[in-house]
C-alpha cells in the first residue's frame, strides 16, 4: 500500500505541471489558473454536498480545500481514488 501512496503523489504532482505548463502555454495564466481553481473548488463542495446520497465524503481541511484549488479535477480524481482505495 505504501507504493500506491507514491503512485498516487507521483501522478498528481504531473498534473500540476502539466496544468501549469498548459496554462503557460495558453497565454492566459491568471485566468486559466483561477478557472482550474475554481472549478476544482465548487467540485469539492458538489461531492460534499451530495455524500449523503452518494456515500462518498471528502473531508475538507486545509489540504483538501488547498490542492483542489491548485489542481483542479486532477486533484479531485485523486481524492476519489484515495477514498475508494483506503
Amino acid at each position: 500500500m505504501e507504493i500506491l501512496k507514491y503512485a498516487v503523489i507521483s501522478v498528481l504532482s504531473l498534473s500540476a505541471f502539466l496544468i501549469f505548463c498548459f496554462a503557460v502555454k495558453s497565454g492566459k495564466l491568471l485566468k486559466t489558473l483561477l478557472l482550474n481553481g475554481f472549478i476544482g473548488i465548487c467540485l469539492l463542495a458538489i461531492i460534499n454536498l451530495t455524500s449523503r446520497f452518494s456515500g462518498v465524503h471528502i473531508p475538507i481541511n486545509l489540504y483538501t480545500v488547498s490542492s483542489s484549488a491548485v489542481l483542479g479535477i486532477p486533484a479531485l480524481i485523486g481524492f476519489l481514488l484515495l477514498v475508494f482505495i483506503f
